[in-house]
């Protein structure tokens, strides 16, 4: 009986070798030899679309891989990307005591704000009003000037010289009302500039992209600490009134350039429109008489301000005049403005075509659900596709789905050594902030195929060859297979113990 067991023993023992060295002579693995598609651009850079393996089980001959669609715009090493947009727009409070000038802006800044918000709905516009202090003056018939009760030439400019007519909104009807509503005093400002553009300064949130634009051109009346009258005579430092406008002037536009230049250093973009006339004449009044002292020509202090068209001081300036004004406004600055938003997409969908070889010899199953939008039941046998709906896809967001693809015979002789595409093409169908209809085919794919099984070391170097042949847009995420032949060696060292402790016993029965 004892040597039956004995006997039943290295039986057993025969069998688990035969069978572990049979197990490692056998049989394939499926490995990958491209673990990445290409990575296709969809126009103007604004997104991308993409396949990748991102898991591998090489004994099981199984593979996942992800389709992802990215709608964030291509990096550069100089530019930071940010997920929403804040836009500023500067108008001078004057505007309400002109009607056909003032419908005109609203109606301008109205289809701007359109235009964005259709482009990508996560941007926000706000309207920034230039006040100042009170001027009441008027030419009475004799061309002289009248200077009212309420008149603050004396009154020297502050930082609080503007204001928020439009807080912060991607909702169109709120800033139509809200211009209707501004400067319902309709007061006339000496206007201050510089404190509009310091208002401005603070009032982005962190982390955006920041754009101001203004819709004044002119040389302010006052800057933050300069008011709009100027002495002369025996009691001050300028003996002439000549001396003493140009003071002002120099004063106004350096101190309005500074400021101007503080929105680099915030990183916000500043796009100006203005006329291509730099002229800028003004007639001058002696404020206790009221006649005139003389005509000023102020253009040398219109380009100290703001540079020139060719050179501005800083952003961008765009020339307009009252015919084009609309066109400026709707299409060239709102085309600096889509530069630095991401816009939106929509009426996204994927078609993701696959060939014979996946149909015939792999079993599909998606893993989970897509992080977006909706997906096909199974793939469609007769065109070999899945359809992907994703719909809307807002600027800086992406939509990924994963599916795995699991051979059906891992001995299957007639893929031995065949390298397959795990898709033949992906097709991407979009609207464009324009509603134009775009398509974009990504015509490489992932690679696997399926080798027969060898040694460790050979089967981590055939890797190393293959992820050297890869695409590295994206990181590569192959998974190393497990060591049969370590396996092997433990198994066997088990037995041969097991084998020694059984000879041990039996030779103590024996002695008995």
């Amino acid at each position: 009986m004892k040597r039956l067991r004995i006997v039943t023993c290295v039986f057993i023992v025969i069998v688990i070798i035969s069978s572990i060295t049979y197990a490692s002579s056998r049989g394939n693995i499926l490995n990958v030899t491209q673990d990445i598609s290409e990575t296709k651009y969809l126009q103007d850079n604004q997104g991308y679309i993409s396949k990748q393996i991102v898991e591998t089980n090489s004994e099981e001959g199984e593979v996942t891989i992800e389709l992802k669609l990215s709608n964030t715009k291509k990096e550069t090493e100089k530019e930071e990307l940010y997920e929403n947009t804040e836009v500023y727009i500067i108008v001078s409070e004057n505007i309400v005591k002109d009607n056909e000038k003032l419908t005109k802006y609203m109606n301008d800044i109205e289809n701007l704000s359109n235009n964005i918000f259709r482009a990508n709905t996560k941007t926000k516009i706000g309207i920034i009003g230039i006040t100042g202090t009170i001027r009441d003056r008027s030419i009475d018939e004799n061309g002289n000037m009248v200077t009212g009760e309420k008149d603050e030439g004396m009154v020297d400019g502050t930082a609080e010289n503007s204001e928020i007519v439009v807080e912060l909104t991607n909702n169109l009807d709120i800033i139509k009302n809200s211009l209707q509503h501004m400067n319902s005093s309709k007061n006339i400002y000496h206007n201050n500039l510089q404190a509009a553009i310091r208002l401005a300064n603070r009032s982005y949130s962190n982390n955006v992209n920041k754009i101001l634009i203004s819709l004044y051109d002119g040389v302010p009346d006052i800057a933050i600490g300069v008011h709009s009258e100027v002495t002369y005579g025996w009691f001050s430092e300028y003996s002439t009134a000549e001396e003493g406008i140009k003071a002002k002037h120099e004063n106004i536009a350096n101190y309005t350039r500074s400021e101007i230049m503080t929105l680099k250093d915030s990183d916000i973009s500043f796009i100006l429109l203005r006329p291509d006339d730099t002229s800028y004449d003004e007639t001058w009044y002696h404020t206790s008489t009221g006649e005139k002292l003389l005509d000023f020509d102020g253009s040398p202090y219109v380009q100290k301000l703001y540079g020139t068209m060719d050179n501005p001081t800083y952003g961008k300036m765009y020339s307009f005049n009252d015919t084009n004004i609309d066109t400026i406004i709707t299409e060239n600055i709102y085309k600096d403005v889509k530069e630095l938003i991401q816009p939106d997409i929509s009426n996204v969908k994927v078609t993701d075509y696959f060939p014979k070889d996946i149909i015939e010899y792999f079993d599909f199953e998606y893993v989970g659900q897509p992080s977006r939008g909706t997906i096909s039941n199974s793939i469609d046998k007769e065109d070999r596709t899945i359809i992907w709906d994703i719909g809307l896809l807002k600027g800086n967001e992406e939509a990924t789905l994963k599916y795995k693809l699991k051979i059906k015979d891992i001995d299957n002789k007639e893929l031995l050594d065949k390298e397959i595409d795990t898709n033949e093409k992906v097709v991407l169908t979009y609207k464009d902030q324009e509603e134009k209809e775009n398509e974009l085919i990504l015509d490489s794919s992932p690679k696997i195929k399926l080798q027969k099984r060898m040694d460790n070391q050979l089967q981590e170097n055939l890797q190393i060859e293959n992820t050297n042949k890869i695409d590295n847009t994206i990181a590569n995420k192959i998974l190393p297979n497990t060591g049969i032949k370590e396996i092997i060696i433990v198994l066997i060292t088990c037995i041969g113990l097991i084998g020694i402790i059984t000879y041990i016993k039996y030779r103590k029965i024996k002695l008995k």
